[in-house]
């Protein structure tokens, strides 16, 4: 008796973490912003807490339901502050890159768009790099004339409490700021390899973990 040799079938690819969240603010009573617009797809969700003292607009706190990016994810953010109104836009907690599956990149892009005589604040929580982790990040900043626009974002390579090493990464930041059309910076900076043997480097790392 022949027994039949059937091809085995692909392992199916693991789910992936895709969302987008877009927010707008205008200018309303009293000179206190308020909501225009506000739209969330997938695990990319916005919430607007209450905000107390002497606050010029709201304040979008940015989740992602899924608790961290991997290989594959892909989250899309856009915050817009209309003709003379203010938004603060940071995270509910630290985005956390987990290590990536083969070469899978997980993406991450904001676009910020800032009218004439409006500001807006980026002040997202830290984004922590894991071994093995894999992002592909980008901020694009279109600024009007008399607008204004603040922004603080940091990396850390691993955990320090939690002794972990960073054998392996891929890390690609982008930045583009324009204003009225016109280029005011831009950047492109990467990490690839070991981020021990990259911290070692004075002209990257100089022995920082951030």
């Amino acid at each position: 008796m022949s027994a039949a040799i059937l091809p085995s079938e692909p392992a199916p690819r693991p789910q992936r973490t895709v969302g987008t969240g877009r927010i707008s603010v205008k200018g309303g009573p009293d000179a206190k912003s308020c909501l225009d617009r506000l739209y969330q797809q997938g695990a990319a969700k916005i919430r607007l807490p209450a905000v107390y003292g002497h606050q010029p607009g709201p304040e979008a706190v940015l989740i992602n339901s899924a608790g961290g990016l991997t290989g594959g994810d892909h989250f899309t953010w856009d915050l817009h502050a209309g003709r003379g109104a203010h938004l603060t836009a940071t995270s509910q907690a630290c985005e956390k890159i987990y290590r990536a599956a083969g070469e899978e990149t997980a993406r991450q892009e904001t676009v910020i768009r800032v009218a004439e005589g409006a500001s807006l604040h980026w002040l997202p929580q830290e984004t922590i790099l894991y071994n093995q982790a894999r992002l592909d990040r980008s901020l694009s900043v279109d600024l009007a004339r008399g607008s204004r626009f603040l922004a603080v974002e940091a990396v850390l390579l691993g955990r320090l409490a939690m002794q972990e090493k960073l054998n392996e990464l891929l890390f690609r930041d982008r930045w583009t700021i324009r204003k009225d059309g016109r280029l005011l910076h831009s950047e492109a900076f990467k990490l690839d390899g070991s981020a021990e043997d990259l911290r070692q480097k004075p002209a990257i790392l100089n022995g920082g973990t951030a």
